[in-house]
């Protein structure tokens, strides 16, 4: 019986919302990644591990094309979003990101009120026809970053003013208000107290019902607690990926166990 479940659980590129393929990438000539080939499933939270440098932020980075803003990055290889090539010519960045939404590392929000923060990405991209439909959105982002309570009746207050955690999850908002289908996240806890990362985390794993999420993090402990999927990554290679509970328990490459187990790192 067990032996099936972890059959169910193989990756098949038949649920996959992104497909990357022999994916390399070059800042002027260091070899920052080399030959990553993965899955980001849908309505799974994928986690990348791995020492600081590896390469998972690079990664994390490839897949909305955000190291397009760097000018001496080069990306190869093929990556996919429900089967286009996110690198065509004719694929606008812009239009990809807001399918394909990012949280960084330190709270960002712009300096404009709760309300704008959140409305800012569908006007822009043209999302909504009048007040009412953008009030709706803004609602409902905020709603599913865990955030209206604390702060629909002062929507019109800095997003600046907020908490270290409310600001996160304002960004979470901001960055589903376009609806986007994947939603990335860059060590999205590391700069907030263990309360706001106890939130963060239990919002993680609702919004995985509605996007498929990838998160890069540093704590072992957070990959285990909030993903289905695993991804190892040591010295710009992609060592290990897999279900999240046998990458822990059962790791296949002796890097993936020397991390796990606190031998390298």
């Amino acid at each position: 019986m067990n032996d099936m479940r972890i059959a169910d659980r193989k990756v098949s590129t038949e649920t996959a919302k992104m497909t990357a393929r022999g994916v390399q990438v070059y800042y002027g000539e260091n070899h920052a990644l080399k030959d990553v080939d993965v899955d980001i499933l849908s309505g799974t939270v994928t986690a990348f591990i791995g020492p600081s440098g590896c390469g998972k932020s690079t990664f994390l980075r490839c897949l909305n094309r955000m190291n397009d803003t760097v000018a001496s990055a080069r990306v190869l290889g093929e990556i996919k979003l429900d089967g286009e090539n996110i690198y065509d010519k004719r694929v606008d960045p812009v239009t990809l990101r807001a399918r394909v939404g990012m949280v960084f590392q330190k709270p960002n929000p712009f300096p404009k009120s709760i309300y704008e923060n959140v409305a800012y990405g569908p006007r822009i991209h043209g999302l909504t026809r009048n007040k009412a439909e953008l009030d709706e959105v803004v609602e409902m982002s905020l709603k599913r970053a865990a955030l209206w309570n604390e702060v629909k009746d002062r929507l019109d207050a800095p997003g600046t003013g907020l908490s270290g955690g409310q600001q996160q999850r304002l960004c979470i908002a901001r960055a589903v208000a376009t609806s986007p289908e994947v939603l990335l996240m860059d060590e999205p806890c590391s700069a907030l107290d263990p309360i706001a990362t106890a939130q963060v985390e239990e919002l993680i794993d609702e919004l995985r019902s509605q996007f498929s999420v990838v998160i890069v993090t540093h704590s072992m402990q957070q990959a285990a607690r909030v993903s289905q999927r695993t991804a190892f990554f040591h010295l710009g290679h992609l060592v290990e990926y897999g279900e999240t509970g046998q990458i822990f328990t059962n790791p296949k490459d002796p890097r993936t166990e020397s991390y796990i187990t606190g031998r390298i790192g």
